[in-house]
């Protein structure tokens, strides 16, 4: 008699704490005549590199959020503490009972640490979420242009299981910037200083367990343009230089012809060589760069040359001495003209088009 009534008492409990649980449940996104408005914004502090190869960039910042809960208010003179503080993963995993938008990084490649995080509750169940994070995102580089590209490296934060008619996200300028002080600046080696922009987009996912729905994502778009200083210094001028001093053989002795092929085949060699430097830095895109068609415009303007080495020699030993002088002097400034034109044109064409 005395165990049915223990159980009966455990009967009571358990429904009576179903009950409040269910009345004062915070698990879910507060109730209301509209979706829950998450207040989002992120602080850039660093970009620590920029990977063409990967078409990825690792970034530091301060994602923070804010939104209301009526349900998590409180009165500080009974509780005696003006705002209430959850600090580190540990009080805000174990202790903290309430709900919060749950964001991932869509586009992550690679990794997305969190460093750290402050929850912060006023009287009014106003709720401010604030966490250092780290993450590789991937983005889509276009890189006709390199080295004069410019690239808009976005970073896409969703909140996970939660439609837009429920979970609502919005720009908050106030915490959204980059860090650019006497104390640190944001600086990307070979690339100019950066621009932060950052919006909210919505777009249908097929994860919402086969619902018709829609989601809202906070976009943030770094725009970073290309110092070209680095790759002309260590790629463009050398070549050029070994271009020009391939053009010293129209000034050689014509007799000398095995001379004159073993100086166009070492530019030769010298310009694959730096085309397999510079291509190991670029991901395997189809189309092609600046840089690129540069190479293959030096590369041709040598083959070039060792065509009418040949047709030097080959007039020479018909005895047309004459027509082979004359090949020589025309070729001195029609190579240069030629070399000059061709960069500009296609590499122009190509930079406009891109």
């Amino acid at each position: 008699m005395l165990l049915i009534a223990r159980y009966a008492l455990l009967s009571i409990l358990v429904l009576f704490c179903v009950s409040t649980q269910a009345k004062n449940n915070i698990l879910g996104p507060p109730d209301g005549d509209g979706p829950v408005v998450v207040d989002i914004g992120f602080y850039l502090s660093n970009v620590n590199f920029i990977s063409e190869a990967d078409e990825t960039f690792h970034f530091e910042g301060v994602l923070s959020m804010h939104w209301k809960d009526p349900r998590l208010a409180f009165d500080p003179a009974v509780t005696g503490y003006d705002d209430l503080y959850y600090q580190g993963y540990f009080q805000f995993n174990e202790v903290f009972t309430g709900w919060w938008p749950q964001v991932f990084l869509a586009n992550e490649a690679g990794g997305f640490e969190q460093q750290g995080i402050v929850l912060r509750i006023t009287p009014d169940g106003n709720v401010y979420y604030t966490e250092e994070i780290e993450a590789v995102a991937k983005s889509h580089f276009n890189l006709a242009r390199y080295p004069f590209d410019r690239q808009q490296l976005a970073a896409i934060f969703e909140v996970l299981g939660f439609e837009s008619e429920e979970v609502l996200l919005r720009v908050d300028p106030a915490s959204s910037g980059i860090w650019d002080d006497d104390e640190h600046k944001v600086e990307i080696p070979q690339w100019y200083s950066p621009e932060l922009s950052s919006s909210v987009v919505e777009y249908r996912p097929s994860y919402l367990d086969g619902r018709d729905g829609h989601l809202s994502a906070f976009r943030v778009q770094i725009d970073v343009e290309r110092d070209p200083r680095y790759t002309l210094r260590l790629v463009g001028l050398p070549v050029i230089i070994f271009v020009i001093l391939s053009w010293s053989v129209f000034w050689m002795d014509r007799s000398s012809v095995g001379d004159r092929m073993d100086i166009t085949f070492m530019g030769i060699l010298t310009v694959v060589a730096y085309q397999i430097m510079f291509s190991g830095s670029l991901p395997k895109i189809s189309y092609p760069t600046v840089l690129g068609l540069f190479m293959i415009i030096s590369f041709v303007t040598m083959c070039a040359s060792v065509a009418v080495n040949l047709r030097v020699w080959v007039l020479d030993s018909r005895g047309l001495f004459e027509q082979g002088d004359r090949l020589d002097q025309r070729s001195r400034y029609l190579f240069p003209i030629v070399y000059v034109l061709s960069i500009l044109l296609a590499g122009g064409s190509l930079y406009v088009a891109g």
